[in-house]
């Protein structure tokens, strides 16, 4: 009579058993990472370069925060400039967005969208030419979209230093 091992343990090569989970922690973001990691296989090489120029990282960044072998999560305000350069479908996009926000679901209001605009914030809407070739249109938006933020980042932050400037001044 044979004797079938127990679903927690696993027989090692010296002979002895270790136990082993069927999940981990890192799952879900190894889940979404796959996802990404086959739209990106099928727009071609040039895509972690294009995430990497848009993002203004490194190349090697880009590969850490899309490839399931690094545990490196994908920071919530890149991924929709990644998504973007990608060329995710509707479908694609929706699927891919599901598992990031369930690996991640602190993350999921910014990267839904939400507390990204009302009061403190306005719409700006900007005409920019159509290029004939989709993969420079879409990094040329992902550019000026990242070149607005940095800049209304700037701002911010000269604003807050110019009103503590102005608090100090007013004191005797």
């Amino acid at each position: 009579m044979s004797r079938i091992a127990s679903p927690s343990a696993i027989a090692t090569p010296s002979g002895s058993a270790r136990e082993f989970e069927l999940y981990d922690e890192l799952m879900p973001v190894r889940r979404y990472k796959m996802l990404l990691q086959a739209f990106l296989k099928r727009r071609g090489s040039g895509s972690r370069q294009a995430i990497a120029e848009a993002l203004g990282n490194t190349r090697s960044f880009i590969t850490q925060i899309t490839s399931p072998a690094y545990d490196l999560a994908i920071p919530a305000q890149h991924v929709r400039t990644i998504v973007k350069i990608a060329g995710l479908r509707p479908n694609e996009e929706r699927m891919f967005l599901d598992a990031y926000i369930a690996a991640h679901p602190e993350r999921a209001s910014e990267i839904l969208g939400r507390g990204q605009s009302g009061p403190g914030s306005a719409t700006m809407t900007l005409s920019i030419p159509q290029l004939s070739n989709p993969a420079a249109q879409r990094r040329l938006e992902a550019l000026i979209e990242r070149f607005a933020r940095d800049v209304a980042a700037t701002m911010i932050a000269n604003e807050a230093d110019m009103a503590t400037h102005e608090d100090l001044g007013d004191q005797p």
